[in-house]
């Protein structure tokens, strides 16, 4: 049986080659009952702290551990560093740059907001990972500090493997944000606004009612292609950019599926029909014509298949020679064994995209800058 961590709610969301695939659960924030903990994965008690309403009443947590909370309400799963990394200390400066603070020092910032009642810490006893997940109350609190709780989520039932995934991504995710200004350098972006960052829960719940319209359309003998879907509102909501009906910076907000990926489907083709990225970084606050500078973003631990590989790259190919959502993609990865396979896939595709620079990868980053290691790679079955 799969080891799972019990929370409240985070489908673990699979791969979905077709959308009318596995059910998935529409987002919520409505609490499950605690399950019991696996033996691999266990639940880590902590005495909570005498007021439970100050937690909702914001009398307790503040606007710097409100953004810990929201950070992890949209990336479960993330370990104390990850945490570390989203906000820099405002009591020390050296020279003027940007000083983290310490990862003992969120741990007790983290143990507070847990004493609260508003996070949860799970062990992983194989790796002696400790993971963090908001809970319901936690959820609850961020409307009144202004944070958007819509899609927000919590480790439910989620597989080992999974966990480790979701480790990562808001591992990645917590660079992203950080003041400290990680991809300044390799990507040319300053730090990026945690509203900014779209989980991909967030994208799948996006997608989730078109998927079901969809559904409905094709008991109607209509089409169900969501590649078809989307190529038409990617149309319509150009057209009603040049026409000033919306400003251009409006295109995701006003249509999010469309951070979903998906072709058209024919006969034969290798394209995929549904694809979201791990993480998807909003850039667009500036953009005034057709070309996006959103950047879609993959956090792969382990290789997948080459078939896998090429069908994702030629529906980058398709995707990002238009431009119209995403400018670019780049994979975060571990080592050199998932770059050598996308390059080899990528050059026999002829599909140019490492050329272009339209496909980066990147490191998977420490919090001090350098390339993570794993000293004993595990096979995650391409995640």
């Amino acid at each position: 049986m799969t080891s799972t961590l019990e929370a409240s709610f985070v489908p673990d969301f699979m791969e979905e080659e077709e959308y009318e695939a596995a059910e998935v659960q529409q987002p919520t924030i409505k609490q499950e009952p605690q399950q019991e903990a696996s033996a691999d994965l266990e639940a880590i008690e902590s005495q909570p702290a005498k007021d439970h309403r100050s937690t909702v009443s914001g009398r307790r947590i503040t606007e710097g551990n409100a953004r810990l909370l929201a950070f992890v309400a949209k990336f479960p799963g993330a370990d104390s560093e990850a945490f570390s990394v989203v906000s820099a200390r405002n009591d020390k400066a050296v020279a003027g740059r940007i000083v983290l603070p310490t990862v003992k020092g969120t741990k007790k910032r983290l143990l507070k907001m847990e004493q609260l009642g508003a996070v949860a810490r799970y062990r992983d006893t194989s790796t002696r990972t400790v993971h963090y997940s908001a809970t319901q109350q936690g959820i609850d609190a961020l409307w009144s500090f202004g944070y958007s709780a819509e899609h927000a989520a919590t480790l439910n039932k989620i597989s080992k493997s999974r966990a480790a995934h979701y480790r990562y991504i808001a591992h990645v995710a917590a660079q992203f944000a950080s003041p400290q200004g990680y991809f300044r350098d390799s990507l040319g972006i300053e730090p990026v606004a945690l509203e900014c960052l779209i989980s991909e829960n967030e994208m799948r719940a996006h997608y989730e009612p078109v998927k079901q319209k969809l559904k409905e359309a094709a008991k109607r003998g209509e089409s169900k292609d969501f590649g078809r879907w989307r190529k038409n509102e990617l149309e319509a909501s150009l057209t009603e950019a040049s026409q000033g009906k919306i400003l251009w910076s409006d295109i995701t907000e006003s249509r999010p599926a469309l951070l979903t990926l998906g072709q058209p489907q024919r006969a034969g083709t290798e394209t995929k029909a549904v694809h979201q990225g791990d993480l998807a970084v909003i850039r667009d606050a500036d953009r005034d014509g057709v070309k996006a500078r959103n950047i879609l973003v993959e956090v792969e631990l382990s290789k997948k298949s080459w078939d896998a590989y090429n069908s994702i790259l030629k529906t980058l190919k398709m995707e990002l020679d238009h431009g119209f959502i995403y400018e670019r993609a780049v994979y975060f990865t571990v080592g050199p064994q998932v770059e050598n396979l996308l390059k080899k896939v990528d050059a026999r595709g002829g599909y140019g995209l490492f050329e272009s620079g339209k496909l980066i990868v990147l490191p998977i980053l420490d919090r001090d800058g350098t390339p993570i290691r794993f000293n004993n790679r595990i096979s995650l079955g391409g995640i």
